[in-house]
């Protein structure tokens, strides 16, 4: 029997893209490559199906961060997946990406988290329609009701107001495309003056640690009306951040490497025959003081990205052997008998570690305090180049057995080991598990596969890569076993005393930067003989 399926809608409609304008030549070849094995079929298929999986997401005007959940942009969701799919996607596909961050940028340069449109647009006006009469502010609510289906842009988020400098500078230095073309699309759709309200929007959050480099002057999380810290990076439930103030994954990467795309971009403006005057002229927020003084000064600005590099020194937490086996012991009396007989179980074959824990915390505190949670964020340094000296002692807490890291055998890097925090940080992620130590995203496993990659190829011949290549082994067999590789997230649940891997219940069937693993299998084919 054959269905015939067609869908209506009064909105525009999307321009879809095909395969062969979002995978570059390199990765046809590879695919092409998988179709002659016939001794692996059930690659083929997975790989075929993650590729319609990208079509069904990417479109000239946005790419949608999943289905059937999640089916509209996402700014970060969009960012984040043009930085992994770098070394497969065609270089126009970058401009797809940046134009639609541009296309929904506020006015001050704040990137778009989110847009809710159609049913989710009604809902959202209306919740502020109800909001308004509640107030009394009779004459504003009735201004919202003739316009309820209006997108609605959500600012929120805090990370991807810091990636866009960093996906944008990575365009402007791709070799692979003319002078003339950058040109024609920074001066198209007023592209030029957007992308630098951004620039400046950034240097406005990044100046004050520039200038003194004092652990509060360090980009923070909004506060709700209740007093807490809202999650505004990645980890966006409530719980995600452990209550932090200041995100590692913000101060200690992004900031950073967003300063190190400002100058990029300027020298690459300059280098495209935009002078200052020109600039002036055509982007107003150069003119905004924070910017303009590292415009005039590269000096300046090179002295702001050594200081944020420095940021990460706040984060860093060493725990000795006794402390760290007192903690996990106590996080594990805290547990369920279940969870405690089985990780119990564990840590008592594994054993603490040998020496001094070292990590980067997950956040600080409202006073700069590190909330001393591991995470997987540490894997996001990898997606540049660092050295196999520093990519070791970066992911030695990602690979370390839980209970004491993040690793598990049966299912792969947790995103979070919550147990030498306090029990309160216990309870909300027992509260919301989204983001706690019971899960794994696909999301991160790409980043660590893709950034482990990374670092064994930008080595020079003759330095040893296999302590590299063995973690790479370690986790796609961990993560292979899980039988969830190519979900969203996934968890576990202990039975008869047996660790068995469950699909996590939100998890999307077709989610943008879990396709990210077309990038991850093009990369392993180089990084593992």
């Amino acid at each position: 029997m054959r269905l015939g399926v067609r869908v209506s809608t009064d909105a525009p409609a999307l321009t879809p893209l095909s395969r062969d304008e979002i995978f570059n030549d390199d990765f046809r070849r590879f695919q092409a490559a998988v179709a002659a094995d016939p001794a692996h079929p059930d690659r083929l298929r997975r790989l075929e199906r993650e590729v319609r999986g990208a079509e069904l997401l990417t479109y000239g005007e946005k790419l949608m961060a999943g289905l059937p959940n999640f089916a509209t942009y996402f700014g970060r969701d969009m960012l984040m997946t043009a930085l992994l799919m770098r070394p497969v996607w065609q270089p126009a596909m970058q401009e797809h990406v940046i134009a639609s961050a541009l296309r929904k940028l506020a006015l001050d340069g704040n990137v778009s988290h989110e847009e809710a449109l159609g049913g989710q647009a009604i809902r959202e006006h209306a919740a502020e329609y109800i909001a308004l009469v509640d107030r009394g502010s009779l004459d504003s609510a009735r201004a919202v009701l003739p316009h309820l289906q209006a997108v609605r842009e959500n600012y929120s988020m805090v990370d991807d107001d810091f990636q866009l400098p960093v996906v944008a500078a990575g365009y402007l230095a791709d070799p692979r495309l003319p002078a003339e073309r950058k040109r024609r699309f920074l001066l198209a759709e007023n592209r030029l003056a957007r992308l630098v309200a951004n620039l400046a929007f950034v240097a406005r959050k990044a100046s004050p640690y520039a200038r003194d480099p004092m652990v509060t002057n360090l980009v923070s999380f909004p506060r709700a009306t209740d007093g807490r810290w809202i999650s505004s990076s990645w980890r966006d439930s409530r719980a995600g951040y452990g209550g932090g103030r200041f995100a590692m994954d913000v101060n200690a990467i992004w900031a950073p490497r967003a300063l190190e795309g400002i100058g990029t971009i300027l020298e690459a403006l300059a280098r495209l025959g935009i002078t200052a005057q020109a600039l002036d002229s055509l982007a107003p927020a150069i003119r905004d003081p924070a910017l303009a003084a590292w415009a005039r000064d590269p000096a300046a600005l090179q002295h702001a990205v050594s200081t944020w590099r420095g940021a990460e020194r706040h984060f860093q937490v060493a725990l000795s052997r006794e402390t760290a086996a007192k903690r996990v012991a106590a996080r594990l009396r805290w547990a369920s008998p279940e969870e405690r007989g089985y990780w119990e179980g564990v840590g008592g074959r594994t054993g603490p570690p040998a020496d001094t824990l070292r990590f980067l915390a997950l956040s600080l505190d409202g006073e700069g305090r590190p909330i001393p949670i591991v995470n997987t964020d540490p894997a996001m340094f990898l997606l540049t180049p660092v050295g196999v000296a520093r990519a070791r002692v970066l992911t030695a807490p990602i690979l370390l057995p839980y209970p004491w890291g993040l690793f598990v055998d049966e299912l792969g890097p947790l995103v979070a080991n919550d147990a030498y925090a306090g029990p309160e940080v216990w309870e909300a992620f027992r509260q919301d598990r989204y983001q706690s130590p019971t899960v794994v995203w696909g999301r991160d496993v790409n980043i660590l596969l893709t950034g482990l990659a990374t670092q064994i190829l930008a080595v020079p011949p003759g330095e040893d890569v296999e302590p590299l290549r063995n973690m790479l082994r370690l986790t796609i067999a961990a993560v292979d076993r899980s039988g969830l590789r190519h979900a969203e997230l996934w968890s576990y649940r202990i039975e008869a005393g047996r660790l068995l891997p469950a699909r996590y219940g939100t998890s999307s069937d077709v989610q943008l930067w879990s396709l990210t693993d077309l990038a991850v299998e093009y990369l392993l084919t180089r990084a593992l003989p």
